[in-house]
């Protein structure tokens, strides 16, 4: 499987603004089935996000409800969730509930990523250890006899 990534600046995209999305706001709120913003798409990045929310089943949910079956989902980020999350997975916890979810990962792999500044350009560097995946959403189970 190859997927192309678009190399614009965010700023261009006023030029095939139907490529690429950006929206300020409550993501659960505006993409959920019935949100304002809801709608399908063949593939949903997320990148440093999954542990950003304030309900995981919702994120979850959510971003199941934006992909069409066979869409794909690439992932990159660590899980450092907030300290008030109630639920907090373990990156292979939450591979079983997207495969649970009819998902299949076509690649994961651990990715060192600095925070702020790369190795070497200052004494202290931060870095998140993150996963990297590839998922391919099956039929969904609705849609299963």
């Amino acid at each position: 499987m190859r997927a192309e990534i678009p190399s614009f600046l965010p700023a261009e995209t006023r030029k095939g603004a139907e490529q690429f999305v950006m929206t300020a706001g409550d993501f659960v709120h505006l993409y959920k089935a019935g949100g304002p913003a809801h709608r399908k798409f063949d593939c949903i990045m997320t990148c440093f996000f999954i542990d950003t929310c304030d309900d995981l089943i919702d994120y979850i949910e959510t971003m199941d409800s934006l992909l069409e079956d066979g869409g794909v989902w690439i992932n990159l980020g660590p899980l450092n969730y907030k300290k008030d999350l109630k639920l907090k997975l373990a990156w292979e916890e939450m591979q079983a509930v997207w495969e649970a979810m009819g998902y299949s990962f076509t690649h994961t792999s651990r990715v060192a990523t600095p925070y702020h500044l790369p190795a070497g350009l200052k004494l202290y560097t931060e870095r998140y250890d993150a996963v990297f995946t590839t998922a391919v959403k099956q039929k969904s189970r609705s849609a299963q006899p």
